[in-house]
Formats: structure tokens, C-alpha cells, sequence
């Protein structure tokens, strides 16, 4: 009826009304520190505003979980809309700051169309981005042979990597060579993620890629590799040396003290000898 359209209008425009009355809060980064003030802030004193190009907060320390197939990535999401009382959501990069005139440049995620967004206050929760020290070969191969494991689309990734190689190795046209480097797998870093991500890949390959490819299990290597003097350095070393025990039981193969110093690729002759393969 005529009468709850105009109440619906009333409704809004008191809502943009009271919104604008409020002190504007912008959050950047919708992980840990910038989904929990999300949730957490009086939404009844301040507007509040989250930008990211992150449309969900991720759990990381299951992270590993799925890149595998233990977990769904459903399990360790939750999107930033739930966020009760949330004012705006923009799901877009945070470009540069103008502090004298309180502004926030964006560009969204998708068409890199540029945005302004004002605050009264600015909270910075952007996180950290993996730092490659400038190895020689690692941005350029990303995505390829090389995986990070930060986000949930490099989860992702890695999933459907693994189940490439395992695939193309139980081609009858690939060499022995080409077999054993499909099913090398290394990982790099001792710290929590990369020993939590080690554990998960070798009870995959000994639960489920076994039943699934019996002929391959004699070609799949399992490396991990720090450049530090020992595993797990933010723990105690009782237990950071009782892991690396265990690792070693299982064969997989632990090199300590060793810098990754590059990645390049590898060419292997193809079986009638004519040509090469990477």
C-alpha cells in the first residue's frame, strides 16, 4: 500500500540520516585485527566502513587443511556481509591515504574504477604480503610450480596443482624423469604454516593418493626445507626436535641450514628422444 512505501522511504532516509550524524569509522583488511573491530565496535556510536579485497575472513592456521582436501574452504570462511550492523562493504584496494582531508583512495577489485571513501577515524589492518627476499625465479614462476599459502585461492592452487601432477605422471608417454619431478614436492620454510602444510600433504599421500595411484607411490618425494638451524623456531625446542624426529621417520626429507638460492626450470628428454618437455 501507499502508506508502508512512504514508511519504508521514512525508514531510510532516518537510517542515511543517523548514519551521517555518526563518526565514520573505516576499517582496511578484513583479516584478524580488522574483522574482529569489525564485529566488535559499537555500531550504535560509529558508521562503519570495511575495504578489502578480501570478501570473507579467513582462519589461516586451518589454511593448510584445505589446500589438501581435509577441510572445505567453506569451513574456514566467513563473509564480511555477516558482520551485524556493518555499514559499508567495498570490496577493493586501498591505493593511498590523504591524511589532511581524511580520505581513504580505492580502486575495486574488479574494473580498477577509483573511489574516494572519508573517514573521521582509519584503522589499518591491511596485514603483510609474502616476502620472496628477491629469489631469482619465484614471482615469475607464482602460480605455475611456485604457491604461496596466504589466501584461500592459493589453497586453491595448490589443490588443483597437486592433482595436476598426479595426473600427467600416470600418463604412459612420460619418462621416468619427468615422473619423479612432477612428484617432487618441496616446501619451503620451518615455520608453524609450512610444517602444519608438510604434515597435511604426506597423510594425503599416504591415505588417499596411494588407494589412487599405486604404480606412482615409488616416484613421490617429500622435501621441506629451512634456512635456519632448526624447525619451528617460535616454540620450545623439545618439541620443535620431536617433530623433526617424527618427519624424518616418515622419510620425508628435512634439509636444515639451506637457503633456497633460485628456481629455474628443468628440461627433460621426451620418450621418442626427438624433442624436450619442461
Amino acid at each position: 500500500s501507499g502508506g508502508s512505501i512512504l514508511n519504508t522511504i521514512l525508514m531510510i532516509r532516518t537510517f542515511a540520516t543517523i548514519q551521517k550524524n555518526k563518526p565514520r569509522v573505516v576499517i582496511l583488511g578484513s583479516g584478524w585485527g580488522g574483522n574482529t573491530l569489525a564485529r566488535r565496535i559499537n555500531k550504535d556510536i560509529y558508521d562503519v566502513r570495511l575495504i578489502s579485497p578480501a570478501n570473507h575472513f579467513l582462519f589461516t592456521p586451518l589454511l593448510p587443511s584445505t589446500a589438501v582436501g581435509t577441510l572445505e574452504f567453506r569451513a574456514i570462511q566467513e563473509p564480511v556481509r555477516t558482520i551485524k550492523g556493518l555499514g559499508e562493504y567495498y570490496q577493493a584496494k586501498a591505493i593511498s591515504l590523504d591524511t589532511q582531508n581524511q580520505v581513504v583512495k580505492c580502486k575495486d577489485l574488479f574494473k580498477c574504477h577509483a573511489f574516494d571513501v572519508k573517514y573521521d577515524y582509519l584503522c589499518i589492518a591491511a596485514g603483510n604480503k609474502t616476502n620472496t627476499f628477491n629469489t631469482p625465479g619465484i614471482a615469475e614462476r607464482e602460480g605455475k610450480e611456485v604457491f604461496f599459502l596466504k589466501h584461500l585461492y592459493h589453497a586453491r592452487q595448490i589443490r588443483n596443482r597437486v592433482l595436476e601432477c598426479f595426473e600427467r605422471a600416470s600418463n604412459p608417454n612420460i619418462s621416468v624423469e619427468e615422473r619423479d619431478r612432477l612428484l617432487s614436492f618441496i616446501v619451503v620454510g620451518g615455520g608453524p604454516t609450512s610444517c602444519e602444510f608438510t604434515t597435511e600433504l604426506y597423510d594425503f599421500l599416504q591415505e588417499d593418493v596411494k588407494k589412487w595411484y599405486p604404480d606412482l607411490i615409488p616416484h613421490i618425494k617429500l622435501t621441506l626445507v629451512e634456512a635456519g638451524p632448526g624447525l619451528l623456531g617460535s616454540f620450545h625446542k623439545s618439541l620443535a626436535e620431536y617433530y623433526l624426529k617424527k618427519l624424518r621417520s616418515k622419510k620425508i626429507d628435512v634439509h636444515l641450514s639451506t637457503a633456497v638460492t633460485g628456481v629455474k626450470e628443468r628440461w627433460y628428454p621426451s620418450p621418442d628422444g626427438t624433442s624436450k618437455e619442461e
